[in-house]
């Protein structure tokens, strides 16, 4: 039996597993997907597929059982480009990280950390401080904080910020037990009920054809003007204009982004993440998706990667199916 391991991330991850897949289990490696153009036979004998992406125009696989995710997301598999019945597995193990992440940017938002930082550092300025009787900043405490997806990540972020005093309210697209510290899950369809009510929004949720282009001009204008938008989600659960207009002319108070519209590829290795100069705004906190991208969630992405396979090669119940083509 064959796997190949295709793209930097697959990669990295048989350097990371090898030692915990099956002994008879022959691996294959291709860092660079173009590769396997110049090497259809990988495609040809590989049984398992592990990767996040598969394209039309790559090689056939017509062996292929398995395509093992090394992400969440499985939007960059062409499932038509695969053979009938192909099990597509993904992975998890990055809820902590992510968690962290949406409660450390409420955090740096509501103290101004950035700002106020930069200004000492840059400045000594002191004029935020009682020292000058400066404005007070904010704090999480007593604020609403509004979950949009509540699958893993959004309950382990409600979790996390629960005892920081917040309120929290979520939306899901299908029907979820309250857990300790959640007042209430709306429907899906009745974001716009929540909207209002929340401090800070944490979009959560999986890129689907009811979530793409969730967060519209109505939706950001039915949020406070005092509101953060945290996007942890997929570029494409916000319309991207809509929402550099919002912050450019402050419809609403500032945002979190960590996923975008616009990724590097081989044309572009240095790209901005949208068409429009998000950089240029003071209030936005950017980072270049990387929320879940800890020690950690590599270490526990890494084990059930090789699980899956493991259970495969044995003929087992696999773990995390999402699909099949």
């Amino acid at each position: 039996m064959k796997a190949l391991f295709l793209g930097n991330v697959a990669a990295d991850t048989a350097s990371g597993i090898r030692m915990e897949l099956p002994p008879s289990l022959e691996v294959a490696i291709l860092a660079d997907p173009q590769a396997l153009l110049c090497s259809p036979r990988a495609a040809a004998e590989a049984d398992i597929l592990v990767t996040n992406h598969w394209r039309a125009e790559y090689p056939p696989a017509p062996r292929v059982r398995l395509v093992q995710s090394v992400a969440t997301g499985i939007e960059l598999i062409d499932l038509a480009a695969l053979p009938r019945g192909v099990a597509i597995c993904n992975a998890f193990g990055h809820e902590t990280a992510i968690a962290e992440y949406v409660v450390m940017v409420m955090l740096a938002w509501q103290h101004r950390l950035i700002e106020i930082s930069g200004e000492f550092r840059e400045r000594a300025s002191w004029r935020t401080s009682w020292v000058e009787s400066g404005a007070p900043h904010g704090e999480v405490r007593g604020s609403t904080l509004g979950i949009v997806g509540y699958g893993r990540v959004g309950r382990e972020v409600a979790r996390r910020a629960a005892p920081f005093g917040c309120r929290i309210l979520a939306a899901n697209r299908s029907a979820r037990a309250l857990e300790a510290g959640v007042e209430r899950v709306f429907p899906l369809a009745a974001l716009d009920r929540m909207l209002p009510e929340c401090d800070t929004v944490a979009l959560c949720t999986a890129l689907g054809p009811e979530t793409a282009g969730l967060i519209d001009a109505r939706r950001l204008k039915l949020m406070k003007p005092t509101a953060f938008l945290i996007n942890i989600a997929r570029g494409q659960v916000i319309d991207e204009d809509a929402v550099y207009a919002a912050l450019r002319d402050r419809t609403i108070g500032g945002a979190a982004l960590d996923v975008w519209w616009q990724y590097p590829n081989a044309a572009e290795p240095v790209r901005r993440g949208s068409r429009h100069p998000f950089h240029e705004l003071s209030n936005v906190i950017m980072t270049p998706h990387n929320s879940g991208w800890t020690a950690g969630m590599v270490r526990r992405r890494w084990d059930e990667v090789a699980e899956n396979i493991g259970r495969f090669v044995r003929g087992e119940p696999l773990i995390n199916v999402v699909a099949t083509s």
